[in-house]
C-alpha cells in the first residue's frame, strides 16, 4: 500500500492554537455590529448602541469618520452621528477594519510577510471580493468584503510554527510545482485554512464565514457557499497578481479558472476588475494610514 504524500501531524490543530502566543481574539462587537445588518428590526440607533459597548472601538471608528477621507463639513461627535452621516454599511465596515487593523498590520515572519504586508493583501482580497460580488450579483457584497479579510485568518496562527521553515517550504514549492498550501500540508498535515476555519469557529463566526476560510485555495471542494469562496478565491488571485501583500507563500497559487465561468466572467473581464479593485483599496488604504494607527 503506498504512502500518503501527506505528513501525519505531529502537533493538532488544537495544539497549534492553544500554543500560540498572542493570538487576536474575537472581534466580538464588530462581529455584532456585522449581524445586525440581518436583524429586521435594525435600526441606526440599535447599530450604535452596539458599537458603544467597545469604548476604544468608538474612539477609532470617530476618528475615521472625523478623517479628512471623509471631509465633513462638522466634526463627528457620536457613533449616532457616523452612523447617520456616513450609513450603516459604511458603520459596519469600518469596526470591521478598526477591529482587526492592530493583529493584520504585525509581521508574520513565518510566511516572510513584514509589517502591514498581511494587512494589505486583506484588505486588498476584502475590497476585491466585495466588488466581485456586486458585479456578479452571486452574494451579499458585505459577507464578501467580510470574508476577504478574513480569509487568511489561519496565518496568524500558523505563523510561529513557520519562521524556520518558510523559504526551504517555498523552495519545496517550487521544486514539486506545487501550490504553498499543499506543501503546508505535506509537511504539516493540515494548512492555513484548515486552522483559520478552526479559530473562525471557536469565534462563532457564521458558517459562509467559516467554510470560505475552510476553502478559498480549494473553491472546488464548497458545496454550501461556493458563489462567496470564488469572489474571494478569484480576488486573492488578483491581488497577489498585482503584488499587493505577497510573502513567501504567493508565488505559488492555484488559481482555479472554473470558478469564472460559475461568476459568469471571462478572464479579460476578470483582469478588466483590477484597476477599480486597486483603485479601491488605494482609498481605503489611505483612510486608515491617516486615521487608525
Amino acid at each position: 500500500m503506498q504512502a500518503s504524500s501527506v505528513a501525519q501531524p505531529i502537533l493538532s490543530i488544537e495544539d497549534i492554537v492553544r500554543k500560540t502566543p498572542d493570538l487576536p481574539s474575537a472581534p466580538h462587537i464588530a462581529l455584532a455590529a456585522l449581524r445586525h445588518a440581518a436583524d429586521p428590526n435594525a435600526s441606526a440607533t440599535s447599530l450604535a448602541e452596539i458599537i458603544c459597548q467597545d469604548q476604544a472601538l468608538v474612539i477609532r471608528v470617530l476618528r475615521l469618520a472625523n478623517s479628512a477621507f471623509y471631509a465633513m463639513r462638522r466634526d463627528v461627535v457620536s457613533i449616532s452621528e457616523a452612523v447617520l452621516l456616513l450609513g450603516t454599511r459604511t458603520v459596519r465596515q469600518l469596526c470591521l477594519l478598526a477591529s482587526t487593523f492592530p493583529w493584520l498590520t504585525k509581521a508574520l515572519p513565518g510566511y516572510d510577510l513584514g509589517p502591514q504586508e498581511m494587512w494589505v493583501h486583506s484588505l486588498s482580497v476584502g475590497v476585491g471580493s466585495q466588488l466581485i460580488a456586486e458585479k456578479t450579483g452571486v452574494t451579499d457584497p458585505d459577507l464578501a468584503f467580510t470574508a476577504g479579510i478574513l480569509h487568511d485568518l489561519g496565518k496568524v496562527a500558523l505563523n510561529v510554527w513557520l519562521e524556520n521553515k518558510v523559504y526551504a517550504m517555498a523552495r519545496l514549492a517550487e521544486i514539486e510545482e506545487m501550490s504553498f498550501e499543499k506543501i503546508e500540508r505535506k509537511v504539516l498535515g493540515f494548512d492555513h485554512q484548515d486552522v483559520g476555519a478552526y479559530m473562525a469557529e471557536g469565534w462563532n463566526l457564521p458558517p459562509p464565514l467559516v467554510e470560505t476560510i475552510r476553502s478559498h485555495h480549494r473553491p472546488l471542494e464548497n458545496r454550501e457557499f461556493p458563489e462567496l469562496v470564488y469572489c474571494v478565491h478569484t480576488a486573492d488571485h488578483l491581488s497577489r497578481q498585482m503584488g499587493l501583500g505577497i510573502g513567501g507563500d504567493s508565488m505559488s497559487y492555484d488559481f482555479e479558472e472554473s470558478v469564472l465561468f460559475a461568476l459568469n466572467m471571462t478572464h479579460s473581464e476578470m483582469e478588466a476588475l483590477a484597476d477599480e479593485m486597486l483603485a479601491r483599496y488605494e482609498k481605503k488604504a489611505r483612510l486608515f494610514e491617516s486615521a487608525a494607527a
